[in-house]
């Protein structure tokens, strides 16, 4: 039971590596990656929306929800993750050693030719870590599509 719970606590640890390669790719390749990658953490398919395209996944012992935005496209625009305080000192020197960081609870990645927004942000009980698209700025500035 031990070792079960460690290594559920590892996987869980990890899971938010490859959250950033999610963005542009379907719902199909990104539902094969999580089954082989993120064992620890099952599809939740009792909640549907209509207004947002959208995949849960939960963890066993539900200290971690990641949710995966996708566009009109179907492809993915950004993924949600969150996850009980106790793991936040750990996400967070995760975080600082996987990507560049912008400023506080804010980095940055490049990933298939998109600069990632990462984030996060501390609630009472929980935190989440947002990835998404940077998004483009013209040349007056605004946040458009230049």
């Amino acid at each position: 039971m031990k070792r079960a719970l460690v290594i559920l606590l590892l996987l869980t640890s990890l899971c938010s590596a490859g959250a950033q390669d999610f963005i542009g790719m379907n719902e199909k390749g990104i539902r094969k990656i999580m089954s082989e990658d993120n064992p620890g953490m099952t599809i939740d398919e009792k909640v549907r929306n209509d207004t947002f395209r959208y995949l849960k996944y939960s963890s066993g012992n539900e200290n971690e929800t990641w949710v995966i935005f996708f566009d009109d496209k179907g492809k993915c625009s950004g993924v949600r993750i969150t996850c009980d305080n106790s793991f936040l000192a750990g996400k967070r020197k995760e975080l600082d050693s996987l990507y560049k960081q912008a400023e506080q609870d804010s980095w940055t990645h490049r990933s298939g030719g998109d600069e990632i927004s990462i984030r996060l942000k501390n609630e009472t009980w929980f935190f989440t870590i947002t990835y998404q698209r940077t998004q483009k700025k013209g040349k007056s500035g605004n946040d458009r599509t230049a």
